[in-house]
């Protein structure tokens, strides 16, 4: 039987104390949660940038329940262009919930893991208006960006000091988890192991962090990085294969990301150890292709799922 989404966000508030350490010691296994028809242990998410930006959101919406996705991950800029084309996000939160998906993350804080705390405080009626709208969808999660200003010379002590301040912000007046990003163009935060260290620093009380696949590759983490993990210290796992034959690069190459099992990557293997882990959050597809864009989304969304989950199937047997 297919979890429910109020079944999903009452298991994330009781693994949500978490923190990185060693997940492998007690030798468990993530329960197997029935997802997709009984086929998944996780959940199956869209990153709704996946589609051309000309599509509004509400749209996506329908699209992602149609295809059969469980979830979806919006973005703030699609979020605010909805809300002024005159849409009330509170009500588009409930056709989310109609059509029995939910939303686990939003993308994200932008630049709210500062290089000091001057540049911080600049921006904190920004960072405040996206978590009020992160909130209105009812979205679980916001995600921290690093500033792109300083990605060749990033201060990991101040993004840790940020991600501390927002992160009470967005628990004691949003009701909202944080989680970090790494991305491998941003010098000190391309691995999971620099994610791990910025949240370590932060010293706060629920860190989580975002894998991602495709940055995984291009960042240089080694895949045995996963199992020093718990679960519940990923936020959502965000998921896309590299081409085959590309070499890892440490510019942005996010456009070149293409459907799981067409490329190269061992996404078999990593979602074996998110098993292993006792990892219960969403897989989610993201893709930047402006090729699958130009797509017609029906068709598109169908092929996409479809692939995802049987990498999902290969994992789990």
């Amino acid at each position: 039987m297919k979890r429910t989404r109020r079944a999903f966000l009452g298991v994330g508030a009781m693994v949500g104390v978490g923190a990185v350490g060693t997940g492998t010691g007690q030798g468990s296994k993530a329960k197997k949660i029935e997802w997709q028809g009984g086929r998944s242990p996780w959940p199956i998410c869209l990153d709704t940038a996946t589609l051309a930006s000309e599509i509004p959101l509400d749209e996506k919406v329908e699209l992602a329940a149609g295809a059969g996705f469980d979830a979806i991950e919006p973005w703030d800029r699609e979020l605010g262009v909805y809300e002024k084309a005159g849409g009330s996000l509170e009500k588009l939160g409930e056709r989310i919930k109609e059509l029995g998906l939910f939303v686990p993350s939003v993308i994200g804080l932008w630049g709210v893991l500062a290089n000091s705390e001057e540049d911080f405080e600049k921006r904190i009626g920004e960072h405040r208006n996206r978590l009020r709208m992160v909130k209105a969808i009812g979205a679980a999660h916001v995600q921290c960006i690093p500033d792109f200003k300083y990605k060749d010379d990033f201060n990991l002590e101040s993004g840790a000091a940020c991600y501390a301040r927002i992160s009470e912000i967005a628990q004691k007046d949003y009701g909202l988890k944080t989680g970090i990003i790494f991305l491998n163009a941003v010098g000190n935060l391309k691995t999971v192991a620099d994610a791990v260290k910025l949240g370590m620093k932060s010293g706060w009380k629920d860190v989580k962090i975002i894998p991602d696949s495709y940055h995984n590759y291009h960042g240089g983490t080694p895949l045995n990085s996963l199992r020093m993990l718990r679960g519940s210290a990923i936020a959502i796992y965000q998921f896309s294969d590299a081409p085959k034959g590309q070499k890892k690069k440490d510019s942005w190459c996010d456009g070149e990301r293409v459907l799981p099992g067409d490329g190269q990557l061992p996404l078999v293997e990593e979602l074996q150890i998110l098993l292993e882990i006792g990892y219960e959050g969403c897989v989610s597809l993201e893709l930047y292709n402006e090729e699958y864009r130009k797509r017609e989304p029906k068709e598109f969304l169908k092929e996409a799922h479809a692939k995802t989950l049987k990498v999902i199937k290969e994992a789990v047997g």
